[in-house]
């Protein structure tokens, strides 16, 4: 498993692990995103604005399953 911490405005951290993104926003909520494609999360920690990655390519993409966790 991966763990980047993230110099971000909303996120927290993500955890990666066998195609399963897990990001934790500042706000203390949890998701779990089912991704397709592995060279997703190499894009997202290269990118510049994660913020606005996160938001754009991962969020919005409704190929990618979105499971929100409790607790």
């Amino acid at each position: 498993m991966q763990t980047i911490e993230i110099n971000s405005h909303r996120i927290s951290h993500v955890f990666y692990q066998h195609l399963l993104l897990t990001v934790v926003l500042k706000t203390g909520e949890k998701f779990i995103y089912r991704l397709l494609e592995a060279n997703t999360f190499n894009e997202f920690t290269d990118s510049v604005d994660k913020d606005k990655f996160y938001k754009s390519q991962i969020r919005a993409n409704k190929k990618f399953k979105r499971i929100q966790l409790f607790g």
